[in-house]
């Protein structure tokens, strides 16, 4: 009995330690590393908690907070640049940003035509002839219709009428055909006062922004030019190309009212204004050179900007490198160079982009022979009037392509060269304006518009309007 009790005793005693294991859970429940295990029984009983031996628990591993990678700053921090776009002259205001345009041609083919401007109109602050010496009434010689411009009959508008636009006598020099009520016919023409004596200045607000192309600054690829700018040292801006870069249409150098420069001469006393310089004008005493200032432009006298333009009318990228060691190489020899700015290109529309590119390279690699730390601005032409179909419009508008592929090659060798896109941007305003609307001829020249429209674009080229405060 006693051994059977025992054996009784120790069954007993073995079951209650089962139950004990059981009820208790001694095998922790898998826990997130770094927190506590959840010791609490499973039951609703309440129970004396088990004692737990003390072990270490594990823990993460210390990790470091993240930062952000450093940002790079922009050029524009990096040359510490301070200029004002305040201190532009009012035609240097960008026409691509803000919400007023400023002296915006328009021409009038007959009375009660409509208008499209480059945005849609909100409010007109004045309608004036080109030379600004006429101002127009609204309800008697215009009205705005859904954001257009339209001339009232019995305007004092000047409309130069289909009749006179179209059909008109062959021209002893110069023909332009156009289509016309699906006709070829010889089409009005004429180099500045007798195109722009038809066409006006509308100044407006618009609410719309654009949307069109724009011109990407090169603030960075000319970043050594701007930086003698910036220290205030001495610099030669030298221009070469066709008629656009020599000036032609622009009133100044046509000498009529209102006498608004050409773009080269925008561009330079521009960067006067901004950096408090004065501008020297070089005469290029050249064949077929234009005329300059007999009057140095002093907006400051911290440094001086030489102006040279070697460029002639008519020329083509071929008879700029014909002519490159004396028009070019010669100044640069006796000048210096800091800034190079090359535009040819609505002269060669008989020949392939390519070889057009291949003449600029020439004339490039010319400039930095003598002057090797130039930098180099491209000009893309604008197109010239898109309905003329007897040989105006040909391969222009596929330069700019191969201009790109040219900057692109000598920034690769070790050049500063950047492009100002004026094929782009000509394109893109033909979307919203007619071109006798901007045009200083009809056929490949720009009025004082778009002569403010290509110095914008160099300028912006240069420095970027949204580089300035």
């Amino acid at each position: 009995m006693k051994r059977l009790f025992s054996g009784l005793t120790l069954l007993l005693v073995s079951l209650l330690c089962l139950g004990l294991v059981a009820c208790g859970g001694d095998t922790p429940a898998e826990t997130t590393p770094g927190t506590t295990p959840d010791t609490t029984p499973v039951t609703d009983a309440p129970t004396e908690e088990p004692t737990v031996p003390e072990t270490e628990l594990p823990t993460e591993a210390p990790t470091e907070t993240p930062t952000e990678a450093p940002t790079e700053p922009s050029i524009k921090d990096q040359l510490g640049l301070e200029v004002n776009m305040s201190d532009l002259n009012t035609l240097m205001q960008p026409i691509f940003s803000g919400t007023s345009s400023v002296n915006e041609t328009v021409m009038f083919l007959d009375y009660g035509d409509e208008k499209t401007l480059l945005y849609p109109i909100e409010s007109v602050v004045s309608v004036t002839s080109f030379d600004g010496s006429k101002t127009y009434e609204a309800g008697k010689d215009y009205e705005i219709v859904d954001g257009k411009l339209k001339i009232l009959e019995g305007s004092a508008i000047p409309c130069i009428t289909r009749a006179k636009f179209y059909n008109v006598a062959p021209h002893s020099q110069i023909n332009v055909i156009t289509k016309y009520e699906g006709k070829d016919v010889h089409t009005y023409w004429g180099e500045g006062k007798p195109m722009t004596d038809y066409q006006i200045n509308v100044n407006y607000t618009h609410a719309d922004a654009w949307e069109g192309f724009t011109q990407p600054a090169e603030l960075e690829t000319l970043q050594n030019f701007v930086k003698k700018l910036q220290a205030g040292e001495d610099v030669t801006v030298m221009f070469y190309g066709d008629s656009i870069t020599y000036g032609a249409s622009a009133t100044w150098l046509a000498n009529y009212a209102p006498y608004q420069d050409t773009y080269p001469m925008l561009v330079v006393k521009a960067l006067a204004d901004l950096f408090d310089y004065t501008v020297h004008f070089e005469v290029a005493g050249l064949t077929g050179t234009a005329n300059v200032p007999t009057q140095d432009y002093v907006a400051g006298e911290r440094g001086t900007i030489t102006y040279v333009n070697t460029a002639v009318g008519g020329w083509t990228s071929q008879d700029g490198v014909n002519n490159l060691d004396k028009y070019v190489k010669e100044k640069v020899a006796a000048h210096g160079c800091d800034l190079f700015i090359l535009g040819y290109g609505m002269n060669d529309g008989a020949i392939s982009p390519r070889n057009t590119s291949k003449n600029l390279e020439k004339i490039v690699n010319g400039v930095l022979e003598g002057s090797p730390a130039a930098n180099i601005i491209l000009v893309s032409t604008m197109v010239p009037n898109p309905n003329a179909i007897n040989g105006w419009y040909s391969h222009q508008d596929q330069q700019e392509a191969q201009l790109k592929q040219l900057a692109a090659k000598l920034n690769k060798n070790g050049a500063a060269c950047a492009v100002a896109c004026m094929t782009s941007v000509s394109l893109a305003i033909l979307e919203h304006k007619d071109f006798h609307d901007y045009s200083g001829n009809n056929i490949n020249h720009p009025n004082d518009y778009f002569v403010r429209v290509y110095a914008q674009t160099v300028l912006q080229t240069i420095i970027g309007y949204e580089n300035m405060n």
